[in-house]
């Protein structure tokens, strides 16, 4: 299948023509406004203070983001070659394992979905099992038809269960159990998980297998999202600069044989591994402990799940980042601003909740370079903020030309950064800028409130809720608290500002 070609009815992956000269223009007369208001706008004094510390916080950020591209270009252009090339001579795996959930999938996605699989496995030739995990009917014959045609090429082996509503981490963790019992498994097998909506490109099970197959303390791999959006114009280059920032960081992280997450919509696991009790219990049940809410069930986040379990085990993990899938995303209805704080809301809250137990495993159990990352998930939600308050603030005394003047130096600084992201990507489009600093801004303050409010969980599409399984302190204390957390970072932020004002 041409991935490249596909049609999905209001599914798209670039704007048309006329829609990015519409941003350039769009970009170009914000630029002049600002540039206008500057002008007419009374002068107000330099402050040293002002530019000491956004200088001081710029030379950090960039600086950090300098390093990574340049890692990354190394991974992606001296290591990466090398290690495939050796991977590209080994042996086939004995099986392939496929697990692929399917809530509420349409026809016409799950279709393309399940021939570009089923043409992936015939053409790789090995013997398969897959468990499709469905909820609709509709679903059923498009799969069984699909692997009646694979039995004619390879030996297969396909069950089908139902979704319980539960959420997905009980389906899939039903799914390996299910595999595991049903006969033992090969040491050399490789087990997928994806999601029902992603499309695998021609040669991808070849790229992992043989990754997995050459190098043996290799425990998961990844590769790169490419997304189909059914949206507007605004939430489809959203997910593209963030797919682009996640090429960036993940490469980057690729030299130490760590990432930051085996994303759900595809990863290859060695299967003697992911078909072991431990690690399917550990994406059933796993929770963190909170001193406040006490034990708190991981409902979201099953790729968190499934990364640390590979992580605490020692496993090494590496990303693809020459193969890609298509992810067909279908962005929560509502306004962009609606959206994207709830998709930041589930996507942000399962970082910082698998943050904070990756730190405590040490720079030696979770490698140096990674745990030094983790810290800077840390602290970077608190410096990004510093910008935007340092400058309310001095415009508050010193009049509103500071604030023109700071949004110059953040579509200074965030074109320098979509830029040092496009070397790497290849991914580049005018309202980048804007999104970069919108994402920065707001996905700050999602992660802030997440910070304080770690029971919140929401899956986006199946409308269910975390629960809190501790209930050692009263309700009363838990409801107010951490607002009270809240507003005291929020003031401590204020006066750490007005301090470095002087």
């Amino acid at each position: 299948m041409n991935v490249e070609r596909l049609f999905i009815k209001n599914f798209h992956r670039q704007d048309p023509r006329h829609i990015t000269i519409m941003w350039w223009l769009f970009f170009a007369t914000l630029l002049l406004a600002l540039w206008g208001l500057y002008i007419i706008l009374p002068d107000v004094p330099v402050q040293e203070e002002v530019v000491y510390t956004l200088g001081i916080i710029g030379v950090w950020r960039y600086g950090w983001k300098t390093i990574h591209l340049f890692r990354g270009l190394y991974y992606q252009y001296v290591r990466y070659p090398v290690l495939s090339s050796l991977a590209e001579m080994t042996h086939k795996p004995t099986e392939i394992l496929v697990v692929i959930p399917c809530y509420r999938t349409t026809p016409e996605i799950s279709a393309p979905v399940f021939k570009a699989l089923i043409d992936e496995i015939g053409n790789f030739g090995v013997a398969c099992r897959a468990v499709a995990c469905v909820t609709d009917e509709a679903d059923i014959g498009i799969i069984e038809s699909q692997f009646d045609k694979l039995k004619q090429r390879v030996p297969v082996t396909l069950f089908i269960i139902d979704q319980d509503g539960t959420g997905k981490r009980n389906t899939m963790a039903d799914a390996l159990t299910l595999l595991a019992e049903d006969r033992p498994v090969s040491k050399d097998s490789v087990l997928i998980l994806m999601d029902g909506d992603t499309i695998i490109p021609e040669g991808m099970l070849t790229k992992v297998s043989g990754f997995l197959m050459r190098y043996h303390d290799l425990g998961a791999v990844t590769t790169h999202n490419k997304p189909i959006v059914k949206g507007n114009s605004l939430t489809r280059q959203w997910y593209r600069q963030r797919m682009a920032q996640r090429h960036f960081y993940m490469s980057s992280l690729s030299l130490t044989y760590r990432v930051l997450v085996l994303t759900g919509r595809f990863s290859a696991f060695r299967a003697s591994m992911a078909l072991s009790p431990d690690f399917i219990e550990s994406l059933r049940y796993d929770h963190v402990k909170h001193w406040r809410y006490g034990r708190i069930r991981m409902l979201t986040g099953d790729d968190k799940s499934t990364w640390f379990y590979v992580l605490k085990e020692r496993w090494k993990m590496l990303y693809i980042p020459d193969m890609a899938v298509t992810c067909l995303e279908d962005a929560p209805s509502g306004s962009f601003l609606g959206t994207s704080i709830s998709l930041m809301t589930r996507w942000y809250g399962n970082m910082l909740r698998s943050n904070i137990r990756a730190i405590q495993l040490g720079p030696k159990k979770a490698g140096l370079f990674l745990w030094i990352c983790l810290l800077d998930q840390r602290i970077s939600m608190w410096t990004t903020l510093i910008g935007p308050s340092l400058a309310l603030f001095v415009a508050a005394l010193l009049g509103p030309k500071v604030v023109i003047a700071y949004l110059f130096w953040v579509i200074a600084t965030r074109s320098l950064n979509v830029l040092l992201i496009s070397i790497q990507s290849g991914q580049f489009h005018p309202i980048f800028v804007v999104l970069l600093w919108y994402e920065q801004m707001v996905g700050s303050l999602v992660k802030v409130y997440l910070f304080f409010h770690p029971n919140v969980q929401r899956w986006t599409r199946q409308g269910i809720a975390g629960k809190v399984e501790d209930h050692s302190m009263s309700q009363e204390i838990k409801k107010w608290l951490p607002h009270l957390e809240t507003t005291a970072a929020f003031s401590a932020l204020l006066i750490f500002v007005m301090l470095l004002y002087g």
